[in-house]
C-alpha cells in the first residue's frame, strides 16, 4: 500500500512537471509591429488650405507625372497616422483620403492633420490607397501659414490604433 501511494506521488509531480511546458507554448500573440512608410515629394497640391475642406489638385508623386501620392495599405492594417517634415519651417496643412468612401461619387477627404495626426485615423477605405494631399494656405486649428515646398511623407500604418 506505502509502495501504491508513493508511486502515484511520483506519477503526480511528474505530469506536473510535464505540464508546464505545454502552459508555456500557449503564449500571447503580439501585435505587429507598426509599419512605417517614407515618401519624399517636391511641392504641395495645388489648392488653398483653410480651415475647412477644400477642393484641389492632391501632390505629385513628381513633377508633371499627374500620380498622386499615394500609399496602399497592407492586408490587416486598419489605421494610419500621417506625418509631413518639411524643409521650411511652417506646419503643412492636409488630409488623407481613399477615395470615395461614403458612395456619393465625390472623393472624400477624412483625417485632417496639420503637420502630423495626433492620433492613428480609421481607414474608412479598407485596402484602398491612402492618398495625402497638403496645400499652401491656413492649418484647420489655426496652428499658422501652411507652405510646403519639399521633404518627407511619414505615413505609419497599424492593426490597432
Amino acid at each position: 500500500m506505502k509502495r501504491l501511494i508513493v508511486l502515484t506521488l511520483v506519477a503526480a509531480i511528474a505530469a506536473a512537471f510535464v505540464a508546464v511546458p505545454a502552459d508555456a507554448k500557449k503564449k500571447m500573440k503580439k501585435a505587429p509591429k507598426p509599419r512605417v512608410v517614407e515618401v519624399p515629394y517636391q511641392g504641395g497640391g495645388i489648392g488653398i488650405a483653410s480651415p475647412v475642406y477644400t477642393i484641389g489638385a492632391c501632390p505629385m508623386t513628381s513633377p508633371g507625372s499627374l500620380e498622386c501620392i499615394e500609399i496602399p495599405p497592407m492586408p490587416g492594417e486598419k489605421y494610419v497616422k500621417v506625418e509631413v517634415k518639411d524643409a521650411v519651417p511652417l506646419t503643412p496643412a492636409g488630409f488623407i483620403s481613399q477615395g470615395d468612401v461614403d458612395g456619393d461619387g465625390i472623393a472624400d477627404g477624412y483625417g485632417e492633420f496639420c503637420g502630423a495626426h495626433a492620433e492613428p485615423v480609421f481607414l474608412e477605405g479598407g485596402m484602398t490607397p491612402v492618398r495625402v494631399s497638403f496645400y499652401p494656405g491656413v492649418c484647420s486649428n489655426a496652428g499658422g501659414a501652411s507652405f510646403p515646398t519639399t521633404g518627407t511623407i511619414v505615413a505609419t500604418f497599424s492593426t490597432t490604433p
